[in-house]
């Protein structure tokens, strides 16, 4: 038994110690950086996940003799029963002290600014202005849930409308309305403005909202979607609804339920924790990639113009290029790649500030203005859908 327990630890401090040697830059943007921080990860990151593989390998590794010569049956038993205890106590410390996912994602601002809702996760509520932030941006949403210039508007179904839909940059997080690029684009483009963009969305969310806007809408002119290389991994949690390919389609499945769902350790490990290893951000890139054909499909059967908007920050490394042409490449969906410039986000903050949201509206007129043609009308949208 003794033996076996050595070699058990043995073969687990190999394994953190071939996790440390793996884990070098390339591997760490493709599977970490790129697919789970919006915008970077702190600098310090990469050196300290490696730094703590290599440490735990070697506290393994040394344990791995002492253990092999001196446990027995007896032992073994009571370091199981120690563990499931340990475990035990973590998950009820977790739910005692609220240090659970769900705690913690009911105080980010989408939260603050919205509700959980069936279909999308959650959304904003209706009706209503929120100030928010140490600099008291005003967030104003309409009588359809969208962010607008002022709570007592609602758009009107009959107009000629942009359609603008994402996440938190869609949304214009740190900006007046009057100063995102949603306004500055329906501005430009005189248009009026459906912004369904909301914050911590995933490409999926914002895809139902941006369905569910098409049947409202008559005429819709101008499409805008917003896609940033955090979403990969926003795309496969499981805490909420999502879109997800079965059987080569896609469908809205519901949120993960059971004992196991449950658990606040899963719902870390599997939600929250900030990796997508290479079977999850192949998963993940596959239905997002899905997802964009959809949306080209249902807009073109609109005959609206459309532009996806791919948004990173500083300069595009080779492997971000290569999860957007895995997500984008041969799609025949317009897209524009935008690079903001690190100097224009908001300090403390991260999101695009005026000068650079300027700069958003600015391509996505290039790319949608190519085009739209005068005159040209609606075609009546199919009925199909997610799922409601």
């Amino acid at each position: 038994m003794g033996r076996a327990i050595g070699l058990l630890v043995a073969a687990t401090g190999v394994a953190f110690a071939f996790a440390a040697f793996a884990c070098d830059a390339a591997w760490f943007q493709r599977h970490i950086a790129l697919p789970c921080f919006y915008p970077a990860p702190p600098p310090w990151l990469h050196s300290t996940i490696r730094a703590g593989l290599a440490a735990v390998a070697l506290v393994l590794l040394a344990a791995a003799r002492p253990l092999e010569r001196r446990t027995t049956g007896a032992g073994t038993a009571r370091v199981g029963l120690a563990l499931l205890l340990a475990l035990g106590a973590a998950e009820w410390m977790l739910r005692h002290f609220d240090w659970t996912a769900p705690a913690v994602r009911s105080k980010r601002s989408e939260y603050r600014l919205g509700r959980e809702d069936a279909r999308y996760g959650w959304a904003l509520l209706p009706s209503k202005t929120t100030l928010l932030g140490a600099s008291q941006v005003r967030y104003a949403v309409d009588a359809w849930g969208d962010r607008a210039a002022s709570d007592r508007a609602a758009p009107d179904p009959a107009r000629p409308s942009l359609i603008v839909a994402g996440e938190s940059i869609a949304f214009g997080y740190g900006l007046e309305y009057e100063q995102t690029f949603a306004a500055v684009l329906g501005r430009e483009l005189d248009l009026q403005v459906v912004n369904v963009g909301v914050g911590g969305y995933g490409t999926d969310q914002a895809a139902l909202r941006l369905e569910d806007a098409l049947h409202k809408l008559e005429r819709p002119v101008a499409i805008v979607q917003v896609f940033v290389s955090a979403q990969l991994q926003r795309n496969v949690r499981d805490y909420r609804p999502h879109l997800a390919l079965r059987d080569g389609a896609l469908a809205l499945v519901p949120r993960a339920s059971g004992f196991f769902a449950g658990l606040r350790m899963r719902d870390v490990v599997v939600n929250e924790t900030p990796v997508l290893f290479e079977w999850q951000l192949r998963e993940s890139l596959a239905v997002t990639r899905a997802i964009v054909l959809d949306v080209g499909a249902r807009v073109r059967a609109r005959r609206a113009a459309l532009a996806f908007l791919v948004v990173s920050f500083g300069a595009r490394s080779d492997e971000e290029e290569r999860l957007v042409q895995a997500v984008f490449a041969g799609a025949e969906v317009p897209f524009v790649e935008v690079q903001v410039d690190t100097v224009h986000l908001l300090p403390n903050d991260g999101h695009p500030d005026a000068v650079a949201s300027r700069a958003l509206a600015a391509a996505a007129v290039s790319a949608l203005r190519r085009q739209m043609a005068p005159g040209r009308a609606a075609a009546a949208l199919p009925q199909t859908g997610y799922g409601h």
